[in-house]
């Protein structure tokens, strides 16, 4: 009998502290029962039902209220303007609840890191013999763990390991699926990158359309040669009405781009370590466990 014997009995055997990794349980968007976008990416349909909950009861509660003075502030600041403010907040609204949604599911797919994959004996190596026993503990440990980056990295290099011929497989396989999760996570950010661009925007469109009006009024004050002072006062504050919503529809728009940008740049950061932390796992946990037989392949 050779060594595969007692190492394919030690992987089998689950220690006796193991979690169960229930995917419904960790991933925020499987907990609340909408389809979970792949990775740490959330779904457009989380997004857009977190954005419409927000924005259309921030709307309700401030309209109800706009009889009193701070609502009707509010209700003056989220509506006028041409109503550039209205899309401006709501594009604001749909990046955080995306960055919101991505830090849940950033953490449930940390959380998988500390799953026992291999037995924790230090004599047991990991071969073409003992990689079917180590997927059935992977498929005991966790009931989705294709849906978990670190778990479906390495439960899909282990169901290759009789194709390889060396340790330096596993580790470019590995290598590879690593950059394609990165690829994944990178496009995953794709919309909100848009709304990003799109958010000033608006507010420069706001400035056209508050100068445009500005302009056209204080024309017609210059062509009312005849009136009085009281009515070119009337018309002069008309046309700083345009000027407002020229100034005040590009700062709007320049502080959430801003602040979404911030916001974005430390995701990115979490996002990022997250997949570090996965590479360090998988090469210390399998590529410094990897025993592959000579003359495979």
């Amino acid at each position: 009998m050779t060594n595969a014997d007692p190492n394919n009995r030690a992987a089998r055997r689950l220690d006796a502290a193991a979690a169960a990794y229930r995917f419904k349980a960790l991933d925020p968007e499987a907990r609340w029962g909408f389809k979970a976008g792949s990775g740490t990416t959330p779904s457009q349909l989380s997004c857009l039902v977190a954005t419409v909950a927000v924005a259309g009861g921030a709307y309700l509660i401030v309209g109800l209220l706009r009889g009193t003075a701070w609502g009707g502030f509010l209700w003056h600041e989220m509506t006028a303007y041409q109503y550039i403010p209205i899309p401006v907040i709501v594009f604001s609204i749909w990046c955080f609840a995306f960055l919101w949604l991505k830090a849940l599911k950033i953490r449930a797919q940390r959380a998988v890191l500390a799953a026992p994959v291999l037995p924790t004996g230090n004599t047991f190596t990991l071969t073409a013999e003992t990689a079917d026993a180590v997927v059935d503990r992977i498929d005991a440990i966790a009931d989705e763990p294709e849906r978990f980056l670190y778990l479906a990295r390495v439960r899909g290099v282990l169901r290759m390991m009789r194709n390889l011929g060396r340790v330096g497989d596993v580790d470019e396989l590995l290598a590879s699926r690593a950059e394609q999760d990165e690829a994944s996570n990178d496009s995953g950010y794709t919309v909100l990158r848009g709304f990003i661009w799109a958010i000033p925007v608006l507010g420069f469109i706001g400035t056209v359309l508050g100068l445009t009006e500005a302009i056209g009024r204080f024309a017609g004050v210059l062509n009312n040669r005849n009136a009085d002072l009281q009515s070119l006062t009337m018309q002069l504050t008309q046309v700083i009405g345009g000027l407002d919503t020229a100034f005040v529809t590009t700062g709007e728009g320049l502080v959430m781009a801003l602040i979404i940008h911030l916001m974005l740049t430390a995701a990115r950061r979490v996002d990022d370590a997250l997949l570090d932390e996965c590479r360090d796992a998988c090469a210390r946990h399998v590529t410094g466990r990897v025993r592959v037989a000579e003359g495979v392949g």
